[in-house]
C-alpha cells in the first residue's frame, strides 16, 4: 500500500471518529476541514468511501454530515473497527477480505516487508484455514476470522507465551461481550462446556536474540458451529451456547485491546502472567495425553514453566516440559 493510500485510511478513521462524537447529530463540514486540514472535496471523498463500507452517514448539502450508525446485516467495515481501536497500537491498519485462503498469508508478506506491529487481516470466510498440526479449520460465514501481526519485545524462548496471551485476551472478550463462561485448554483453545468455540494458530520468526515477528490467527464460532477436523475436540458456537452474539467489530476491538494488555503484562511481570494463565487453564490438574509426531507422553499436568510450556508429572515421578503438539484431557475412566 502506497503512503498516500495509508494516509487516506488514517483520515477515514479520523473523520469517522469525529462524527462518532456526536452520533445522530450534524457535524459541520467546516469542523472537519478545520480539524483535519483537508479540503471539502477531500472530506466528501472520504465520506463516500465510508459509505461504500456500509457505514450509515447522511449528507446535509452545504452543512455537513450525520453519522447514523455502523453497517447493518453484520457487514464488516475496517474503518469502523479501526475507529473503535483508535487509542490502541494494535489494529492499524485493518484489511478486509470477503473470502481468502488464510488470513495468515497476507501478513506473512507484510512481516517480511517490514510492516510495523499491529496490522490485522479479517475475512468473512476462509477457504484454507488451518489449525494445529496443519489440520483444516472450517471457516464459513458467520464467525470472526482474522490474524494480527505482532513484534513482541520478548526473549526468543518466550515465543510460546504469545499463544497464552492470545487465549486470555479472547477469553476475556467472549466473557465480557457474550456472557458465556470460557476455559482455556493449553495452550490456546477456548472451550465452553468442554467444546471448542475458538481456535488459534501462531506462527513466528525467531532470531538468535529476538523475536522478529509473530502472526497470531484466530477463528471464533459466532453464529455457526463448524465440523472440526480434530479427533480430540467437539465444536460449539456463541449462538449454540445461548450467548449474545456481538458484532465482529466489537469482538475484534475487545480482543486486540486485551491482547495488548496481556503482552505488556508478559513483558513486565512474566511470573504474574503465568500465574494468571494457570488459574484459567482447565488443563492444569488434569490427567492428559500429549502427542507430537509418533511420540506419546502421559501424566498429570501440574503447571507451567517460565516460558509457558506445560509441566507434566510422569508415572515414574519425573516432570517433563511439553511445548508443542496435541493435548487430550483423559477422563478418569480412561486413565485407570
Amino acid at each position: 500500500m502506497h503512503m498516500d493510500a495509508r494516509c487516506e485510511v488514517d483520515n477515514r478513521v479520523r473523520v469517522l471518529w469525529i462524527l462518532a462524537q456526536n452520533p445522530g447529530q450534524l457535524t459541520p463540514s467546516s469542523a472537519l476541514v478545520k480539524e483535519l486540514k483537508i479540503t471539502r472535496q477531500g472530506i466528501s471523498k472520504i465520506i463516500g468511501n465510508l459509505k461504500d463500507e456500509g457505514i450509515r452517514i447522511s449528507s446535509v448539502p452545504q452543512k455537513g454530515y450525520v453519522l447514523e450508525g455502523p453497517p447493518e446485516d453484520d457487514r464488516f467495515s475496517p474503518s469502523w473497527a479501526e475507529m473503535l481501536l483508535i487509542d490502541s497500537k494494535l489494529g492499524h491498519p485493518i484489511f478486509h477480505y470477503a473470502s481468502i485462503g488464510s488470513t495468515q498469508a497476507p501478513l506473512k508478506e507484510m512481516a517480511a516487508q517490514g510492516r510495523p506491529e499491529g496490522a490485522v487481516v479479517v475475512a468473512d470466510e476462509q477457504t484454507s484455514g488451518r489449525g494445529r498440526q496443519s489440520r483444516r479449520w472450517e471457516s464459513p460465514p458467520g464467525g470472526l476470522y482474522g490474524s494480527v501481526l505482532l513484534r513482541p519485545k520478548l526473549l526468543p524462548r518466550m515465543v510460546q507465551a504469545v499463544n497464552l496471551a492470545c487465549a486470555m485476551a479472547m477469553g476475556d472478550a467472549l466473557a465480557e461481550l457474550c456472557g458465556i463462561g470460557c476455559e482455556i485448554k493449553w495452550p490456546n483453545d477456548i472451550l465452553v462446556r468442554g467444546r471448542k468455540i475458538c481456535g488459534m494458530l501462531s506462527e513466528g520468526a525467531v532470531e538468535v536474540d529476538q523475536i522478529h515477528h509473530v502472526i497470531s490467527g484466530f477463528g471464533v464460532n459466532l453464529k455457526v458451529t463448524p465440523i472440526l477436523n480434530d479427533p480430540l475436540t467437539e465444536a460449539t458456537s456463541v449462538a449454540q451456547e445461548g450467548g449474545k452474539v456481538p458484532s465482529r467489530h466489537h469482538l475484534l476491538s475487545h480482543f486486540l485491546k486485551r491482547l495488548d494488555f496481556y503482552l505488556g503484562t508478559l513483558r513486565m511481570t512474566p511470573k504474574y502472567f503465568m500465574e494468571t494463565y494457570a488459574s484459567r487453564c482447565c488443563t492444569i490438574g488434569m490427567r492428559i495425553r500429549g502427542t507430537w509426531g509418533d511420540n506419546i507422553i502421559e501424566g498429570t499436568a501440574e503447571g507451567l514453566d517460565q516460558d509457558g510450556s506445560l509441566l507434566i508429572r510422569l508415572e515414574g515421578g519425573d516432570v517433563a516440559a511439553f511445548s508443542a503438539g496435541d493435548i487430550k484431557h483423559i477422563r478418569p475412566a480412561e486413565g485407570r
